[in-house]
């Protein structure tokens, strides 16, 4: 019976719990009712906009990487995929099933499963090059950031652009090249994917200006949320350092979700500014709270690709059943 515990779910499941214990146990829980209670939520429509804008922006760099790889689908589809894709990322107990979900729609889409992978995987290495650049930037921009971040910041920068070199690289081991079966034809048909890259130094610096972009979309949906809140301790350059590092804690594998990462990040970074701990638990919750409400957006598309999908295969079979009548029919 143990032997099918997934022990790693298991143990990120725990931290997310201790975590989150610790929080109830140190946050004052009448700040924080308080500040939900009494929040501006005239700011929640601008925080709103802020995460149609990242979408559009989401949207658009990942066609980029597409239309770099010549594989050829619509902006329409691609929206379609990205909110379907962030529907599961919220509801889903990893972040990789919005991904996961995202291949599957281009790949069936365009017959190119390889080629939906890697645009996916090359997409995701440069918007976490986009995080890092901008967290450091922001590390530049204030005064006396913590060593530790601005490292961190650093490390992911340079993982993200060695990763993105391996899968421009375009080659195979030799031994493994001359092999064939079909998940080394898989692996084959990704590689040459990113192989495609190499010539589009263009289009790549691009997806990175539009990480970049998308990185600012981030920290205006929290400064809109900060307003609503009455945050006022930290400015721009303050904001552009600390979203990003709460961005990182969360893509840490720590947790479920990055719950319990992203609230404990919240409340210890915005703390160092002078910001309660309810009230910073609260910008995190709302936050949270706003992505997962918006992304049932993404819920109603992915219900409709379902019906759509049902729709279609029972066409095709009112076709086949009145084609077969009518060479019943035939003298």
């Amino acid at each position: 019976m143990l032997k099918n515990v997934n022990w790693k779910t298991l143990l990120r499941i725990l931290i997310s719990l201790a975590l989150l214990g610790w929080l109830i146990v140190s946050i004052d829980w009448k700040g924080v009712s308080a500040a939900i209670l009494y929040a501006d939520y005239t700011w929640f429509l601008a925080a709103a906009a802020w995460v149609i804008l990242s979408m559009v922006v989401s949207v658009s760099k990942w066609r980029l990487v597409l239309e770099a790889q010549e594989i050829k689908i619509s902006r329409y589809e691609l929206w379609r995929a990205y909110w379907a894709g962030l529907f599961f990322n919220n509801f889903l107990p990893s972040s990789i099933g919005g991904d996961a979900l995202r291949i599957f729609w281009v790949g069936k889409l365009t017959g190119d499963t390889a080629g939906s992978t890697s645009s996916v995987v090359v997409e995701r290495i440069i918007a976490t090059a986009g995080l890092a650049l901008v967290g450091l930037a922001g590390s530049f921009l204030i005064i006396g950031p913590d060593r530790r971040i601005q490292i961190l910041f650093l490390a992911l920068l340079v993982g993200s652009l060695l990763l993105l070199a391996l899968m421009m690289w375009g080659r195979l081991p030799v031994g493994l090249a001359a092999k064939s079966n079909r998940f080394i034809d898989f692996i084959k048909g990704m590689v040459n994917h990113g192989a495609r890259l190499r010539g589009k130094p263009g289009k790549m610096g691009m997806v990175l200006f539009l990480s970049v972009i998308f990185q600012i979309t981030v920290v205006g949906v929290n400064l809109a949320i900060f307003k609503a809140l009455g945050i006022n301790q930290l400015n721009l350059a303050d904001l552009v350092y600390v979203i990003p590092a709460t961005s990182v804690a969360a893509m840490l594998p720590l947790g479920i979700n990055g719950y319990g990462v992203r609230e404990s990040a919240y409340v210890v970074l915005l703390g160092a500014y002078g910001v309660n701990q309810g009230i910073a638990f609260a910008a995190s919750v709302l936050f949270a709270f706003l992505i997962s409400i918006m992304s049932l957006y993404g819920g109603w598309i992915w219900m409709r690709k379902q019906v759509e999908s049902s729709n279609e295969k029972n066409t095709i079979k009112s076709n086949f059943r009145d084609s077969q009548k009518c060479h019943g029919t035939r003298p």
